[in-house]
């Protein structure tokens, strides 16, 4: 909802700037979305009038104005032909920055000087579109700022309301809330107006028929007033609003919803059949023509405005086109009415027909405010028109409109919200908010809300209403007792495992989680390719579902639908890790629950570029991610070694890692008929670990070693070996031929019918190095033949010489 400041200030004379009262409504729990300036561009432009206007000389578009701002006269060029001598402009002077962004600069056209220029609304942002420059009223004084004379001085503040606070649609309701905020007081406009027409009785009778649908109903009438457009105030504010003026009539009705949040609707008397009025819902089914020249379907049990004879409104809702004011009309009955708001929910839902009557009554609309409404309306139409008002007014079913009474313990807001609510700080909310207290010498109060409060229903409403207003940034931080056991695990795991991650993330994996546990059908049908007997699996007594039958033994199967997921989404190249637990039934203990973490890896060794780094991700990538995550977390030093004991890896592309002789990791790819259970194509290759084994033992601490002072020396040597010799047995034997070795590692493989079939050729280069020394080639060539003699008889080697 929108509301002009200056609007809102003529119910409350608040010291709060506009810009405050934002931030104090929006912290209060009532978002004001936007706050600005009306005359904002406006600064340099103001209202002037036309002197003298002729043709320009050399063209024939173009006019010439002598305009003044009742100091000085400018000479303007305009293409305009809307206007004439005498009219009331608005004039952008030399320097003037207008709101569409255009600056105006002395400037010569086809010869003639223009010393500013004359205004369009579009050209100001008044309007999307505009035939010409912009006429002001005929008594407009000219050299009047022009944001003064539109009533543009001003800030418009638009205000989102939640549902459930309905009193806030209005300016009132706004005034209220800023009221509840500081402690200043709302004043209601003078509703006193002359009546000196014949009693409302002689001229309509009002029923009520329902009154369940329509619990109060209050109707004012007056005579002899003419149909004309609406004072300019009145009109810009409702534009402002974006609500279209239409005539006096129809604006004063959609101003006091505005202005008080009271639906209101304007009958011609003239047009009322019998001069009766009937709030009642259908017992059949029939059709009405609305304002909008639309035939409705109207149900039973739609509350309907009947006159003598038919329909002439839905309640709440629109009117009819058969009642509606027209030119002409001079009697008028004003309708201001409370609707049940379910009532008039369901039927604005059945004929898809929303309004902001409708909007309003929907939400709740005060059943007190019928009659100040009724009375404002002709009060305020009695100072813009000449009109005779009836005497008295129509008021049904005011004697049950009665106010809210809830009980409140401050006490009880302090256990809620987490702070101390002292009682006097409570009294002096409600004193704010309107809300007489009773009872304050008992630990439970009697609190009366007004009944434009209809959120206010229990305690629980009253002590949000007193944290609200007390601040919420006041309420601290608490977090609710738990009489669950004190969490028992290891601190160090938690560690291990965010340390594990964060050497993944820099590897470019990505966590995944999944649920531990998994489908038994899965399991029975995959049983022979994921390694697993279902048998020894430990099954969940009370599942909720199929697919939750068992707890995994292991990390694979989730991290397997997540890479058949990526690749089904064109994603190829998938790097995933997860942490998790592992259960399953033991021989020793009876059962395992360990702490595990898996990693996934397929698709592109490397991200493709324009240097063609496209090769796929193999056995020995998943080896240099597993290994050195091992050495991160200080688990080495291990060793690697070939492995058939799980079933869901090739064989022979699948490794154990060993850790003082117990296994604390594995690697390898996956085996093909898996991969086709889970639609994967290519090679996908798989590593687990078992975090607390593989950590178990406390790694040493750190020793510094000074950078070698003395040159290395490398030697290399190609050996001829059985296929199926390890390559990682030979280089940690190497490596503790001396303590001068200080690197092994591998330059050349080599395969081919020159060494002969079953063997292999091995390039291995050593790194010789003393830290008090430069070695002799006496020292190197001992610990060469050192390293030649275990070749050849450790591991039954043969050197090559070519």
């Amino acid at each position: 909802m929108k509301i002009p400041y200056s609007w809102l200030k003529e119910f409350i004379d608040t010291r709060l700037s506009p810009l405050l009262a934002q931030e104090a409504l929006t912290m209060a729990g009532v978002e004001v979305s936007s706050c600005r300036f009306l005359g904002e561009g406006l600064d340099s432009v103001v209202t002037a009038r036309i002197l003298e206007m002729r043709p320009h000389p050399d063209a024939d578009r173009l006019s010439l104005c002598k305009v003044t701002d009742g100091a000085t006269t400018f000479g303007i060029v305009c293409g305009a032909k809307n206007m004439k001598a005498g009219d009331a402009v608005a004039l952008a002077k030399i320097g003037a920055r207008l709101p569409n962004g255009v600056e105006i600069r002395k400037a010569k056209i086809r010869g003639q000087a223009s010393e500013g220029m004359l205004c369009s609304e579009q050209e100001l942002k008044l309007a999307e579109a505009s035939a010409g420059i912009m006429i002001l009223p005929e008594a407009t004084a000219p050299g009047k700022p022009l944001a003064d004379a539109l009533g543009l001085s001003d800030w418009l503040l638009e205000v989102e309301i939640t549902p459930n606070r309905g009193d806030c649609l209005s300016v009132l309701g706004v005034a209220r809330e800023i009221a509840s905020i500081t402690g200043e007081k709302v004043v209601l406009p003078d509703v006193s107006l002359p009546e000196e027409g014949v009693p409302i009785g002689d001229l309509v009778r009002v029923d009520v028929s329902d009154p369940d649908l329509c619990p109060r109903y209050t109707a004012r009438a007056i005579s002899g007033v003419t149909i004309a457009p609406s004072p300019d105030w009145m009109r810009r504010r409702l534009t402002l609003c974006g609500i279209r003026p239409i005539n006096n009539i129809v604006d004063v009705t959609n101003y006091l919803m505005l202005e008080v949040g009271q639906p209101m609707h304007a009958f011609d008397l003239d047009r009322l059949r019998g001069s009766r009025i009937d709030v009642r819902a259908p017992k059949e089914p029939l059709t009405f023509t609305t304002l909008d020249g639309s035939e409705r379907k109207i149900e039973t049990g739609m509350l309907l405005i009947r006159d003598g004879e038919g329909p002439v409104a839905v309640a709440g809702v629109m009117g009819g086109a058969n009642s509606e004011v027209v030119v002409g009309t001079t009697r008028v009955v004003f309708e201001s009415a409370h609707f049940s708001p379910p009532s008039i929910r369901r039927t604005a839902k059945r004929l898809g027909l929303s309004s902001e009557s409708s909007y309003r009554f929907e939400r709740g609309v005060d059943p007190a405010g019928t009659a100040y409404a009724a009375d404002r309306a002709v009060s305020l139409l009695s100072r813009v028109a000449p009109l005779s008002v009836a005497k008295g007014r129509i008021d049904l079913g005011a004697e049950n409109v009665k106010p809210r009474t809830v009980p409140f313990r401050p006490q009880r807001a302090t256990r809620i919200m987490g702070r101390e609510y002292v009682p006097e700080a409570c009294r002096e909310i409600f004193a704010r908010l309107g809300f007489p207290v009773a009872d304050i010498g008992t630990e439970t109060w009697t609190v009366t809300v007004p009944t434009h409060r209809f959120d206010i229903e229990r305690e629980i409403d009253l002590v949000e209403e007193v944290a609200r207003l007390s601040g919420y940034d006041s309420i601290p931080t608490t977090y609710p007792e738990s009489k669950a056991p004190e969490f028992s695990g290891d601190d160090r795991f938690v560690d291990i495992q965010e340390r594990a991650f964060d050497f993944l993330r820099g590897r470019g994996f990505s966590q995944a989680v999944n649920f531990s546990f998994v489908a038994g059908r899965t399991w029975a049908r995959l049983g022979e390719f994921l390694g697993f007997d279902p048998e020894d699996a430990v099954r969940i007594v009370n599942p909720i579902s199929d697919e939750t039958t068992l707890m995994r033994p292991h990390l694979l199967t989730g991290l397997l639908s997540n890479a058949a997921d990526n690749v089904r989404r064109f994603i190829n190249d998938v790097r995933l890790y997860e942490g998790g637990k592992a259960f399953g039934k033991s021989y020793v203990d009876g059962h395992f629950e360990e702490a595990r973490l898996g990693v996934i890896l397929c698709g592109k060794r490397l991200p493709g570029d324009w240097s063609g780094a496209d090769a796929p991700a193999d056995f020995f990538d998943m080896k240099g991610v597993v290994e050195p995550l091992l050495l991160h977390l200080y688990a080495s030093p291990v060793h690697v070694v070939p492995t058939r004991l799980r079933s869901f890896f090739e064989e022979g592309k699948a490794a154990d890692i060993l850790r003082d002789g117990e296994i604390v990791a594995w690697f390898g790819a996956i085996r093909k008929e898996l991969l086709e259970e889970y639609a994967l194509t290519g090679p996908v290759f798989y590593g687990e670990i078992r975090l607390a084994k593989a950590t178990a033992a406390p790694h040493s601490p750190g020793r510094y070693v000074p950078l070698p002072k003395f040159p290395p020396v490398f030697r290399d040597v190609a050996c001829v070996f059985p296929t199926g010799v390890p390559v990682g047995d030979v280089l940690a034997m190497v490596r503790e031929v001396s303590p001068e070795v200080e690197e092994a590692g591998v330059f050349d493989i080599f395969t081919g019918e020159k060494i002969g079939a079953g063997n292999k050729s091995v390039g291995i280069r050593v790194k010789l190095q003393s830290l008090d020394r430069t070695l002799t080639e006496a020292e190197v060539h001992s610990i060469h033949s050192k390293i030649v003699d275990l070749l050849e008889n450790r591991f039954g080697g043969k050197i090559r010489t070519s």
